[in-house]
């Protein structure tokens, strides 16, 4: 349940900023020019940048303060009465999301507690996510750290035999390939080869590697500098492919498990995540999956993730999942408009300062075709606004979110026992 601290904390969240996940408004010609409430089951890339409006909510319209003339709407689940009115109405007031798919839900109860479709966007509808993909891949290390394959201060050297052994960029270890905090991505604009699926992804990460490290930027090293773009996340993967050493089943001759194997196998399989894929399920698993903006899935899949999180057993040591890890750190790329957010493993901290960066419970990975997925630890629950607008997704999916966020811990302080 929210608290008057919890609320407070949050207060100025209108003033949020998001960086979007690099390349994702390009990823799809890029991929192609080369070649009710209801039960839940339970090339070269450019950022984008969106700045904050001037009125954040804005494009909700007032019917919104109205909301309590309307007819309640309110739902029953675990025993408890939520009344939804005032959030249906703000999703409903919401001008710029046209078509999405809306999901509360907690870690408890196999019902979602709000769910609803807006438009024309099912459950079903396979979608891409862009950079919603990043949380994948942090989920994907935890997963694998705790299966004991890996563990977060892992040097990306002996598995990824190319990498050097002098010089700082020898000391990146898994915890900062994952946080955007290796020293790669000072200049995301320049691309790089995550957007080339006929590569192997050992040589993509080879080629950042060689290519990609800001040798020359004063004071770089593992660590030291807070720097978003995708070339990170890109080297994560393929270290993680090459760490693990199992042979993938029914393979003739045998060989590893692939990343995308991995994926099933930490991730998707656990879960029952069947429609999630890292790569456009119309076409065929890329050698080279673009790891920070090219996973597809549906909104009941990525609910079931975010309820994963939550419950504390599929990710064990969340503190080490969600906490920041950028604090203090010289933002080398992320622009002044992205406000205080810190990141975690594949994650946003989601702040309005950086004294409250420090014990905020709220994670979030908004994609920039306006997917946003987030959870609230200290709430507790969980919430998707699946979406896929085709400009400024990003800026639009985090601006509801943002209203979202207030309306929802309102329901919860409020809910009431069933009778």
């Amino acid at each position: 349940m929210c608290n008057e601290a919890g609320r407070e904390k949050m207060a100025g969240r209108t003033k949020w900023m998001w960086l979007a996940a690099g390349a994702a408004m390009v990823g799809a010609a890029a991929f192609a020019a080369q070649g009710g409430f209801g039960g839940g089951d339970g090339g070269e890339a450019r950022p984008m940048v969106q700045l904050p409006p001037a009125a954040p909510a804005a494009n909700v319209s007032t019917s919104v303060a109205s909301a309590a003339a309307a007819a309640s709407l309110s739902a029953t689940v675990g025993g408890y009465t939520y009344d939804w009115t005032a959030l249906q109405a703000a999703i409903d007031a919401d001008t710029e999301v046209d078509n999405g798919y809306f999901i509360v839900g907690n870690a408890s109860d196999p019902d979602y507690l709000f769910a609803y479709e807006k438009g024309s966007f099912g459950i079903d509808r396979v979608t891409p996510l862009a950079s919603a993909s990043k949380w994948f891949a942090g989920a994907l290390g935890m997963r694998m750290v705790q299966a004991g394959i890996a563990t977060l201060d892992d040097p990306m050297r002996p598995p990824l035999a190319f990498w050097t052994t002098i010089g700082t960029k020898k000391d990146v270890k898994l915890k900062h390939a994952l946080s955007m905090t290796s020293g790669f991505n000072a200049s995301p604009l320049v691309g790089g080869c995550q957007l080339l699926p006929a590569m192997t992804l050992y040589n993509c990460a080879k080629s950042i590697h060689d290519l990609r490290y800001d040798i020359l930027r004063p004071g770089n090293a593992p660590g030291a500098q807070y720097s978003y773009g995708p070339h990170g996340l890109q080297v994560a993967a393929a270290y993680l492919e090459a760490k693990d050493t199992s042979i993938a089943p029914g393979t003739s001759p045998s060989r590893q498990r692939n990343f995308h194997e991995l994926f099933a196998q930490h991730v998707t399989s656990p879960l029952g995540m069947t429609s999630t894929t890292w790569y456009d399920p119309a076409g065929s698993a890329p050698t080279n999956p673009w790891v920070a903006g090219g996973a597809y899935s549906t909104p009941r899949d990525y609910a079931k993730l975010l309820r994963a999180f939550l419950g504390g057993s599929f990710i064990t040591d969340m503190t080490t999942f969600t906490q920041q890890r950028t604090a203090g750190l010289p933002r080398v790329f992320v622009p002044a408009s992205a406000g205080n957010w810190e990141y975690a493993l594949g994650s946003f901290v989601e702040c309005d300062t950086p004294s409250a960066c420090a014990t905020s419970k709220i994670n979030s990975s908004p994609g920039a075709y306006g997917w946003t997925g987030w959870i609230d630890r200290e709430t507790g629950y969980y919430a998707l606004i699946a979406t896929e607008i085709s400009s400024g997704g990003d800026r639009k999916g985090v601006e509801l979110e943002q209203v979202m966020q207030d309306l929802i811990e309102d329901a919860i302080a409020n809910r009431t026992p069933a009778p």
